[in-house]
């Protein structure tokens, strides 16, 4: 019979690569982690970890039993939350760091104060954002995927048992820094121009994540987006830092038209140009999983918040 302590141990071990770390964070000795994880093996019948000269590694059979023991652990802390909490409703989301999806969720809060509704919420990559969902980490996801991307990304979903569905469209802009001289000439035209990938060579970003369109290692060819060459200069996961960089330095961000109020009230965006420059918005979900209740009050808030953007 497998206990919860066990598979804690399993699972601090297996993010380490550390049986000596993993018993600094467990606040415990490292035997008694050995000790853990040696019983573990020998009750499921199966070796967890290859011991390497330097720490330890999940083997094929431990990286599938990772991913239900994160599973069991966080549905047994979900239930013990529910009994001490009289917690009604529970979501799991995962997500792609967005200032318009936190302006949603914060006035969908707001409006559902009273009904005591329960969220974790976990801003990261695409990459991460699939595989938090796929391991039952999170219920649900919601990423930004570039056009072009979209074979490699439904061949990813596919091998993950995963389901993608589309909730808006949008052109791919680049949004120059107000110190940058594009926001300043922009300001003096009516109509925008548009930007090549040659022209952004000569421009450094700040972007949330380098896989926020799901790169997935394609060349870059003429006319086609690429981050090849590009010059990243900030990697963040803060809306503030964007917004604040963005509204006072030269720093430039490419993403969809539609992802932030703010962003374009204090920046003019400008269309990129070239081929399947479309960023499409949507949500993850496993494959033959029902969605409840709460997940369907939000979709459902999100919807009309998107309808009403565009006017329809």
């Amino acid at each position: 019979m497998l206990d919860l302590k066990q598979l804690k141990y399993f699972i601090v071990c297996a993010e380490t690569g550390s049986i000596s770390e993993a018993a600094k964070l467990l606040y415990t000795t490292q035997p008694s982690v050995s000790k853990a994880i040696k019983a573990l093996e020998e009750e499921m019948g199966i070796v967890l970890f290859e011991r390497m000269p330097r720490g330890i590694a999940l083997t094929a059979k431990g990286r599938e039993a990772y991913r239900y023991a994160c599973r069991i652990i966080n549905d047994s802390r979900i239930l013990e939350e529910m009994s001490h909490g009289n917690m009604a409703k529970y979501l799991r989301i995962s997500l792609n760091p967005s200032s318009w999806f936190t302006n949603q969720f914060v006035e969908f809060y707001k409006e559902n104060y009273d009904k005591d509704y329960h969220f974790e919420i976990y801003t990261a990559g695409v990459r991460t954002v699939m595989e938090r969902v796929r391991d039952y980490l999170s219920d649900i996801g919601f990423v930004y995927v570039m056009e072009q991307q979209k074979k490699e990304f439904q061949y990813e979903l596919a091998k993950n048992k995963l389901v993608f569905t589309v909730m808006q469209e949008s052109t791919a802009t680049f949004y120059p820094g107000k110190l940058n001289i594009l926001d300043q000439e922009a300001a003096d035209r009516e109509k925008a121009q548009t930007v090549n990938m040659e022209a952004m060579k000569n421009f450094r970003f700040i972007q949330n994540f380098r896989d926020e369109f799901l790169e997935l290692g394609e060349k870059e060819k003429r006319s086609v987006f690429s981050w090849e060459n590009l010059n990243v200069s900030i990697i963040t996961n803060s809306d503030y830092i964007m917004e604040k960089m963005l509204k006072e330095t030269g720093l430039c961000n490419i993403s969809g038209s539609y992802l932030s109020n703010d962003k374009k009230a204090a920046n003019k965006g400008i269309p990129l140009e070239f081929k399947k420059n479309k960023v499409v918005f949507g949500y993850i979900r496993r494959k033959n999983d029902d969605t409840d209740e709460l997940m369907e009050e939000l979709l459902g808030f999100l919807r009309e918040k998107l309808k009403l953007e565009n006017g329809s």
